[in-house]
């Protein structure tokens, strides 16, 4: 078996060309010619991969290497030809679960180093030191994602991809796995805050959710600081790592967040506008006059912005929650109330398993698949093998913990899109929960805990039961026996876990 990862150090140890760290103006100065020319000065890039590359992810183990060696080799050996960008960094702050990585990029790609920088801690170790190592080469013809993940190597390789999220989370994927396999915990697809009370009581949340069933909404928004609500700490908003203790820890010391949500939302739109806030913007449409169009998804929907934690209000010096108290599940599935309160450890692991929405507009243009089922385990695309391992270690994590609480939102509408669920309803329901003020009713056909109405809208307009009337039966059941085989699919053999549902 080749060692890779040691070639690559010994590589970009005696290569010439390898430009170590450069800092910030340089890397400016680098990506000058490259940005796109518009009248608000922003900096902004377009790529010609504007999503993350699924399909073409292969995972590398001790029983497939042979059938990867070839093509490993043949990147690595264009290494020596290549002039070099390489950024080392730390992911988290706290030392319990802090990881240094290593991204090697070729000269000319030099706007993912600057997001890099921005988007992580930086870190002045020897490349050798490194817990993970990158090697990013986006002008190769061929679109992969390799993903050696053998404690002995810890490498991703990524080549035709000027995508920056593949980037970045080619460092996550392989930390999450770490947490998960080293480190006795998990690496979670969520975002965290923490809610200061009126009553000086705080309550420590985290949110999963599939894009675009506003995760990132609901992780960023103050609530306009409405009862019970004095003040709200935005800590992280795309990966979170959790030890046995339910200890929350951040990861990055940025956020890529979308441009869909410019010029709606507030926070957003202040942070990804202000050139002195160093917003990095991709795929974003410009005009031949350099007007920036945002509605404009000619290129793709999928436009982003890498963003600095400091440029959002309410966000907090330290990005790690002193404790977890509440899970949030967001989801988009019409069948299901605007929320409903997960009564046990065994629904916890089972809504986590789920990682359920449904296919938007926004994702095709099939009709006949708009509306459809989606579901991920953990809300999570980047787990590494055995997804059963998450859901039974976040069960066990929540049993010893027995404090933590989990609710379910609906960011969607139900039964039809006519009856849509805005924004400030779910944060009224969440609202509702912080202040203990909700009166919950027991469902024996859903298992789980339905309001009997909560204040500052009118409940039965968001009732299933009452919307779907006779049909509702039959809409649970469908719903109920999708659930159970999804379940199956995933190596669920746990009877508690599936009956709870």
């Amino acid at each position: 078996m080749n060692n890779h990862r040691q070639k690559v150090i010994e590589i970009i140890t005696k290569n010439s060309k390898v430009n170590l760290n450069p800092g910030e103006k340089e890397l400016l100065a680098l990506v000058e010619n490259y940005r796109i020319k518009n009248k608000d000065n922003l900096i902004m890039f377009k790529t010609n991969i504007t999503s993350r590359s699924k399909s073409f992810t292969k995972y590398v183990n001790d029983v497939n290497y042979e059938k990867y060696d070839y093509t490993l080799s043949n990147i690595i050996d264009t290494l020596q030809k290549e002039e070099l960008i390489v950024v080392t960094i730390k992911i988290g702050m706290n030392e319990n679960i802090q990881l240094k990585g290593t991204t090697i990029l070729s000269k000319e790609f030099a706007s993912k180093a600057l997001m890099l920088k921005r988007n992580f801690y930086f870190s002045n170790h020897d490349i050798a030191e490194s817990d993970m190592i990158s090697i990013d080469l986006p002008h190769f013809e061929e679109r992969l994602v390799m993903v050696d993940y053998r404690e002995n190597q810890r490498m991703t390789y990524i080549t035709g991809i000027d995508y920056y999220g593949e980037h970045k989370m080619s460092h996550l994927r392989m930390a999450m796995e770490m947490m998960r396999k080293q480190k006795n915990g998990l690496g979670l697809h969520a975002g965290s805050k923490i809610y200061d009370l009126e009553n000086n009581t705080k309550i420590g949340m985290i949110i999963f959710g599939l894009s675009g069933t506003g995760k990132t909404t609901l992780t960023t928004h103050d609530h306009n600081q409405r009862s019970p609500i004095s003040k709200v700490g935005i800590l992280q908003d795309d990966i979170v790592f959790m030890d046995e203790n339910a200890n929350i820890f951040g990861s990055e010391n940025g956020m890529y967040v979308k441009c869909a949500d410019v010029p709606g939302h507030k926070q957003i739109t202040k942070a990804v506008l202000s050139f002195e806030n160093k917003a990095i913007i991709e795929n974003v449409h410009v005009s031949e006059k350099g007007e920036i169009d945002w509605f404009n998804f000619n290129h793709t929907k999928n436009s982003r912005a890498m963003i600095m934690r400091e440029s959002l209000e309410n966000t907090t010096k330290n990005i790690d929650l002193p404790q977890l108290d509440i899970i949030l599940f967001n989801t988009r599935r019409p069948e299901l109330p605007p929320i409903i309160r997960l009564m046990n450890s065994n629904q916890i692991a089972a809504y986590y398993a789920l990682g359920e929405s449904i296919i938007t507009s926004a994702e095709t243009k099939d009709k006949e698949l708009i509306g459809s089922s989606k579901r991920v385990v953990g809300f999570d695309p980047f787990i590494i093998n055995h997804p059963e391992i998450n859901i039974m270690k976040l069960k066990k994590i929540v049993d010893k913990n027995k404090h933590v609480k989990a609710y379910v939102v609906n960011t969607g509408y139900v039964k039809n899109p006519k009856n849509d669920i805005p924004v400030n309803i779910t944060l009224k329901c969440i609202e509702g929960v912080l202040s203990n003020k909700i009166e919950w009713r027991y469902d024996e056909r859903m298992k789980v805990d339905i309001p009997k109405k909560i204040d500052g809208f009118v409940w039965e307009d968001y009732d299933p039961k009452l919307l779907y009337e006779k049909e509702y039966e039959n809409v649970l059941d469908k719903l109920r026996n999708e659930r159970i085989d999804h379940l199956e699919k995933i190596g669920i053999v746990d009877n508690e876990i599936i009956n709870s549902i």
